[in-house]
């Protein structure tokens, strides 16, 4: 942006010279401040631009030609200059309108397309929302998520900030895509789950189909949009039933999943399928201003397979603690979960 800003300036410039040199009296400090601008190359590209634009005359005949060597004595110009300056007004007082309106058209071309201001989508947590889109989709928030929205009249746009969201997309001709960390899902007509958590981002597929493609490791910027399409190194298309994990490193797996268990947690209901016990906490935690910590690796790395309500999280925590005889410790707004010792 900033590159086309600056050869929209130039333009101006060049556009100024011109003006400037179509007087009759020009004086010589005009010419040698022109020919001293001129020395930069990005100035005289931009001098020739507005030379084509306006097929005034070929640089071989300008009249400033072979000025810079001549001996000027007084404050005229040198001899014959004025005369050519005379030969070839009437060609730039037809042009410096001309010109000046293809530097502002320049500059107006080198300018961004403004996007609308995105509508912010939030949940605390513990909260789940619903929320009517303006094409008729239906998005659902789970607990402490944002998600940032911007429809135009070609593409309907969310950005995942965190958390997770299930979109049940009304179809249209417009994709819905959907920006999340590293990918970027699109659809027309379906239902979706993405899940940005740290680390990496999850795609569920339930209905329909979708397709998704990994987004750059540079700033996310509103501006570059590209469809998802097809499968391969490009992107990926998921059909009802796979879930597409992508992580940070850009490594990706696809596993299957029951889609009737992707959005138990729209009811209040969190399925766990044969998780490491430390991945449970973390997402036992989500839901729970009351955070459960497990300090001992080997205790994390226990499997559990299983599902808690919402809002009873303090209750499943008594239960993993009796299944894996488990002593827990309340510290502040902590729970921290260790091995009980074995008595003597």
């Amino acid at each position: 942006m900033t590159c086309n800003k600056d050869h929209s300036g130039r333009l101006g410039e060049a556009a100024s010279w011109y003006s400037d040199l179509q007087d009759p009296d020009v004086t010589l400090e005009t010419w040698e401040a022109f020919l001293e601008w001129e020395c930069e190359p990005q100035n005289a590209a931009a001098f020739q631009e507005i030379e084509k634009g306006l097929v005034v005359l070929d640089r071989t005949n300008r009249a400033y030609g072979g000025m810079g060597q001549s001996a000027v004595s007084g404050g005229g110009l040198p001899t014959g200059s004025v005369s050519r300056l005379m030969r070839f007004r009437s060609v730039w007082l037809a042009g410096i309108t001309a010109a000046l309106v293809l530097a502002t058209v320049s500059a107006i071309a080198a300018m961004p397309i403004p996007h609308p201001e995105p509508i912010r989508y939030a949940t605390s947590v513990g909260e789940q929302r619903s929320f009517d889109l303006a094409d008729g989709s239906v998005m659902t928030l789970n607990t402490d998520t944002e998600a940032e929205i911007s429809f135009t009249g070609s593409q309907r746009y969310v950005r995942l900030v965190h958390g997770q969201a299930l979109f049940e997309v009304e179809k249209g001709k417009r994709p819905f895509i959907v920006e999340a960390s590293r990918s970027q899902t699109t659809a027309l007509g379906t239902v979706f789950d993405v899940y940005a958590k740290a680390g990496s981002v999850e795609v569920t597929l339930i209905e329909g189909s979708v397709g998704v493609v990994p987004v750059p490791a540079e700033p996310e910027l509103w501006d570059w949009l590209h469809p998802a399409s097809g499968d391969g190194a490009a992107g990926r298309t998921l059909v009802p039933g796979e879930r597409l994990v992508i992580r940070e490193d850009g490594l990706e797996s696809v596993s299957a999943i029951d889609p009737s268990e992707a959005s138990l947690w729209r009811s209040g209901t969190v399925w766990l399928d044969d998780m490491a016990l430390a991945d449970v906490v973390t997402e036992l935690n989500r839901y729970s201003r009351m955070k459960v910590r497990i300090d001992d690796p080997d205790l994390g790395a226990e499997r559990l397979s299983g599902s808690f309500h919402v809002g009873e999280e303090e209750g499943f925590v008594g239960s993993l603690a009796m299944m894996f005889s488990l002593e827990a410790e309340r510290v502040g707004h902590e729970v921290v979960l260790s091995r009980a010792e074995k008595a003597n």
